[in-house]
């Protein structure tokens, strides 16, 4: 079959991963590229079989999911990183979403939405379940009151043009998509990018758009029909 998406799965516990082998084996577009157990045999696979996804259930004492998605990163690039959480912490959810984890989903809670996670972080999207958005808005709260006069000073100065790719970044389309709609350049988009992303301090767009929800800049309610709509739109914020 053609374009299988390759995911790559670790867990420290046998159970867990054989739960969510058979999960994901029951889809015929996936295609199981290896299992580990722990972190270094993660390291070193993922980085000769690149995967499209991994899925990660980490066990203590194993390194945590943000200090593991990094390395991954720097030696997979393309591979997206679904994180199955054992609580729901907002310092732990911020830390997570700062180390370019796309997928986040509650352990034990969430498993019936492994699949649609890993269909849209594979398309370069993001999946944020129901279980931790809370932590995660939270977590971004924290950092807006540590930094509340700096930001709320950055998000008065957001030019029409930035505000506009922000709208569309919500809407999950990419760099050509919103040339095409706002009709600017590939250069005048990714300079706006590069200018939002110095004013947010934030890396990936997921950050950005919780950080535009956070300070009003776009509004969720706008757009819940796109962001809830898989696997189309690549932003989806689960409804609790």
């Amino acid at each position: 079959m053609e374009n299988l998406i390759n995911i790559f799965v670790t867990s420290g516990n046998d159970e867990d991963c054989k739960r969510i082998l058979n999960i994901l084996s029951d889809q015929n577009d996936f295609r199981i590229a290896g299992v580990e157990k722990d972190e270094s045999g993660t390291i070193i696979k993922s980085e000769k079989l690149k995967p499209d996804v991994l899925v990660l259930d980490l066990q203590p004492p194993m390194m945590s999911g943000e200090e593991l998605a990094p390395i991954i990163h720097r030696r997979s690039p393309q591979t997206a990183i679904v994180m199955l959480c054992d609580r729901d912490d907002d310092k732990y959810a911020g830390l997570a979403l700062k180390a370019g984890i796309s997928g986040f989903l509650l352990k034990n809670a969430d498993t019936d939405k492994l699949v649609p996670a890993v269909r849209i972080v594979s398309s370069g999207g993001y999946y944020i379940s129901a279980s931790i958005i809370n932590s995660v808005f939270k977590a971004v709260m924290f950092q807006k009151q540590i930094n509340e006069q700096a930001q709320e000073k950055h998000s008065l100065f957001f030019s029409p043009a930035e505000r506009g790719i922000i709208t569309d970044i919500a809407r999950g389309l990419s760099d050509e998509e919103i040339s095409n709609h706002l009709n600017y350049s590939i250069g005048t988009i990714r300079n706006c990018l590069t200018n939002i992303r110095r004013k947010t301090k934030l890396n990936n767009r997921v950050q950005i758009v919780i950080f535009s929800l956070v300070h009003g800049l776009i509004n969720i309610d706008s757009f819940e029909p796109l962001l809830m709509k898989p696997p189309e739109n690549k932003y989806v914020l689960e409804k609790s």
